[in-house]
C-alpha cells in the first residue's frame, strides 16, 4: 500500500491515519505509556504497519498480527480515551483494506470495558479463564503407553505432524503458526513435546513454560479421533510432573470457558480456580466467516 494513499484511511474518520515514522513527532504520549517515541518509530517503519493515529487529538493505537497469523490483525495498545473508538474504528478498517480476515482485541493487553468494544462492532469472542495447581504431588506419570519426546524444529517432518495436529485439534482463531511455533519454542524456560503411540505416530503434544518456581502449562492437544481415551489426562500428567521434577511448586493453566469436558479434567486433578486473572477477547470480522473458522476441538489454549 502507497504510503501517500494510505495516510486517511476512511472518509468517514478523515482524522484516523496510518502512523507513519513522520506522525511520530506529533503524538501525545501518556506518562504510563507502553512505548518511547524511538519504540514507536520502529513500530511505524515495520512491518505489517497495521497502527493508526488522530491528527486531531495525537491519540494513536500500536496494532500487530495475531500469534503471528497474518490474517487476524490484534490491538497491542490504544493510548486514547475520547477519541478511542475512532482508533478501533480506523484499525479494523485498515486491517479489511490490508485483506486480513479479522480484528482482535484481548483484555490481556488492552483492559476495558465491555461496553468500550461493543460499541465499536466488536463481540465478544472468547471468555478465557485461568486455573493453579498450588500443590504437585511428585511420582511417576500414568503414560498410557505414550512416549513422549522433545520436538526438534529442525526434523520438518515432526513439524508439518505438529503443525497438522495443532489445527485439527484447536479452534481456528487458535491455531499457532510455523512463526508463532519457532518464536514459542525459542522463549526462556519453553518445552515442546511430542506424545507417540506404540506405533510411533505423533497422538498428542503439551507446551510448557517455566519460571525458576512457577510453571505454566502452554498448550495441551489430544488427536481429535482419539478423545476420551485418557489422552488428554496422560499428557496433562507428563506435563505436570515434568514442570514438578523441573522445580516447579505452583502451575498456572488458561482455557476456554465453554470448555467443560477439559475444565472437568483439569479440576478432578486438582487444578482451582484463579478468576482474578481472567480475561475476554473480543473480534471482528473484516471478511466473511466460513463454517470452519468456528470449528475444531477445544483444548488447553494459551
Amino acid at each position: 500500500m502507497n504510503e501517500l494513499a494510505a495516510t486517511v484511511i476512511s472518509s468517514a474518520r478523515p482524522d484516523v491515519r496510518l502512523l507513519t515514522t513522520k506522525d511520530v513527532s506529533q503524538l501525545r504520549l501518556p506518562w504510563d505509556g507502553r512505548f518511547s517515541p524511538a519504540d514507536l518509530t520502529r513500530i511505524a517503519a515495520t512491518e505489517p504497519r497495521l497502527n493508526v493515529w488522530n491528527s486531531r487529538t495525537g491519540e494513536y493505537l500500536v496494532g500487530g498480527y495475531w500469534r503471528h497469523r497474518e490474517e487476524i490483525a490484534t490491538v497491542v495498545d490504544i493510548a486514547g480515551s475520547a477519541g478511542a473508538h475512532d482508533l478501533l474504528h480506523g484499525f479494523a478498517d485498515l486491517a479489511a483494506t490490508r485483506g486480513l480476515r479479522m480484528a482482535v482485541a484481548s483484555e490481556q493487553a488492552e483492559r476495558r470495558k465491555r461496553e468500550f468494544y461493543l460499541a465499536a462492532g466488536f463481540d465478544e469472542v472468547e471468555t478465557i479463564i485461568i486455573y493453579e495447581l498450588t500443590r504437585i504431588r511428585m511420582r511417576a506419570p500414568e503414560l498410557c503407553g505414550l512416549r513422549f519426546e522433545r520436538v526438534n524444529f529442525d526434523d520438518e517432518r515432526t513439524l508439518a505432524a505438529l503443525l497438522d495436529l495443532d489445527h485439527r485439534a484447536f479452534p481456528w482463531l487458535w491455531w499457532n503458526s510455523p512463526e508463532e511455533f519457532v518464536e514459542y519454542a525459542g522463549s526462556p524456560g519453553v518445552a515442546i513435546d511430542v506424545a507417540r503411540d506404540p506405533d510411533g505416530q505423533i497422538v498428542a503434544y503439551v507446551g510448557t513454560t517455566r519460571y525458576r518456581s512457577w510453571g505454566h502449562l502452554d498448550r495441551i492437544a489430544v488427536e481429535p479421533g482419539l478423545q476420551g481415551m485418557g489422552l488428554g489426562r496422560a499428557a496433562l500428567d507428563y506435563a505436570v510432573m515434568a514442570l514438578g521434577n523441573a522445580g516447579t511448586r505452583r502451575i498456572g493453566l488458561s482455557t476456554q470457558d465453554n470448555n467443560t469436558a477439559s475444565r472437568a479434567l483439569y479440576e478432578r486433578y486438582g487444578f482451582r480456580r484463579a478468576p482474578s486473572h481472567d480475561y475476554r477477547i473480543y473480534g471482528r470480522w473484516l471478511q466473511s466467516a466460513d463454517a470452519s473458522d468456528s470449528g475444531g476441538r477445544e483444548q488447553t489454549v494459551g
